[in-house]
């Protein structure tokens, strides 16, 4: 199933761009805006692009509105996710946007039909179960900080993006409608220019042209993560996509683990045996699930 690999591969970029945010918001920047303005510039160059290789596929003015909306979500989405990675470990942030599969449940079998046998809601269950025990600090006792609540939000208004991008997939192509969504995400972004670009400079000013440099390649991993996955949502059905990129975790898990033992100076998380067994047991949880579901 070749929806599978584009999920697979979609989750190993994201988990080298979950890397690069971490290090970046840490080191460099205070504001947790400042990516989300670079992402907003590089939306629109990457849509031109887009059209004057291959152009757009017709797409009717309803439609557009929908792509637009799409694109207001994920911005309120890498809001709410950059903010949370300034306040808590990657390795811990990460697995909590899979709680999204419980929005995408209920919005794609609502919205889109999308209703599957038990033993696939199963695999559904111990991915998000899982997602959860990796970001607990104890297992015994689940606390959870003002990072896992800003996650939900943000899982929150993936899921709405990702179901309005599989129903707007039966209209185009998804070159278009990744196209049409970058575009939205663009002009909605404006205000946002306006109020907080002067963060932007004052960030650039302290650290130097290599936050632009370094921020950009990564949003434009981001973006190619994006493509993968919308391509993969294009065949096989986005509750199914949608599930199966929580391997995600696993990725940030073992670049957490190498970065910190061998370059702590870049990033350094728990690193202990009993947090280490514990984000191990929840990663199995996700590899089972993801098994049920594929």
């Amino acid at each position: 199933m070749s929806w599978i690999l584009f999920s697979i591969l979609a989750s190993l970029i994201w988990a080298i761009v979950n890397i690069i945010d971490k290090y970046v918001l840490t080191k460099w920047i205070d504001n947790p805006i400042v990516p989300v303005i670079i992402l907003g510039i590089l939306s629109l160059p990457a849509s031109m692009i887009v059209y004057f290789i291959r152009g757009f596929s017709y797409l009717s003015y309803f439609n557009i509105f929908l792509a637009f909306i799409a694109g207001l979500f994920y911005v309120l989405m890498c809001l709410f996710y950059f903010k949370a990675v300034k306040t808590e470990e990657i390795s811990r942030i990460i697995p909590l946007f899979y709680l999204n599969a419980f929005f995408v449940i209920f919005l794609a079998s609502f919205f889109l039909g999308e209703i599957f046998v038990p033993v696939k809601y199963i695999g559904i269950i111990l991915l998000v179960s899982g997602a959860i025990l990796i970001s607990s600090r104890s297992s015994a006792k689940v606390n959870f900080g003002i990072s896992f609540y800003l996650m939900i939000l943000a899982s929150f208004c993936s899921a709405i993006g990702q179901v309005i991008t599989k129903y707007l997939l039966n209209f185009a192509d998804y070159w278009t409608i990744f196209s049409y969504i970058r575009i939205g995400t663009f002009f909605i972004l404006i205000p946002i220019f306006y109020l907080y670009f002067k963060d932007l400079i004052s960030t650039v000013k302290k650290h130097g042209k290599r936050v632009i440099i370094v921020v950009s390649f990564n949003e434009i991993l981001s973006l190619g993560a994006v493509i993968l996955s919308i391509i993969a949502a294009s065949i096989g059905y986005i509750t199914l996509v949608n599930a199966l990129s929580a391997i995600q975790p696993f990725f940030v898990l073992i670049l957490t683990i190498i970065i910190s033992i061998f370059f702590p100076k870049i990033l350094k998380e728990e690193i202990k045996k009993s947090a280490i067994s514990q984000k191990l047991i929840a990663i199995v949880m996700m590899f089972a699930g993801a098994i049920w579901i594929s």
